[in-house]
């Protein structure tokens, strides 16, 4: 999924995303923020993922791009190395800002796939990680009970919190 690649519809900007950001006082710096590529450089995540550019995500957030931004899986992909915030001219907290915009996306409704892949997996399963054959035939061993691999209880659970509604773009 690429952030910025489709056209961009005047009607789809919000005017009020970047007062929205700003009004925390952790993100007040976005709008130094002139992209000229220093952070994207010294960042190891956009080294490996190109997709994820902390200077793009400046950029939308200064276009109000809420939408794009928010439900975006890339602004879950920090590593906080503090790398963007060491070499940038202008002094731009980005970390903070990503935790300003994790905490917006959190509020809308979105999450990190991670998490709602997670949360699927138990809602099937009643566990997050599927139990391997090995661990199977190790419980057998020890006389251990089998796991049982419904997630009809876990599902009445997250469905009770709303938590199964909580969405990622994928």
């Amino acid at each position: 999924m690429a952030m910025l690649g489709k056209p961009i519809r005047v009607s789809g900007l919000d005017p009020n995303f970047k007062a929205d950001v700003i009004a925390h006082e952790a993100a007040r710096d976005i709008t130094a923020c002139f992209s000229c590529g220093t952070c994207t450089a010294a960042c190891p995540v956009h080294e490996i993922l190109p997709e994820f550019d902390p200077r793009k995500i400046a950029r939308m957030v200064n276009l109000g791009m809420r939408g794009r931004v928010l439900s975006s899986p890339y602004i879950w992909y920090c590593t906080t190395c503090l790398e963007c915030e060491q070499h940038c001219p202008q002094n731009v907290n980005f970390f903070n800002v990503l935790n300003v915009l994790k905490n917006m996306a959190a509020k809308e409704g979105y999450a990190p796939p991670s998490w709602v892949n997670q949360t699927r997996q138990v809602m099937q399963t009643g566990v997050v990680f599927a139990t391997e054959e090995a661990w199977v035939k190790k419980r057998e061993e020890l006389s251990l009970p089998p796991l049982k691999g419904d997630g009809r209880e876990a599902a009445k659970l997250i469905q009770s919190t709303g938590a199964d509604e909580i969405r990622s773009k994928e």
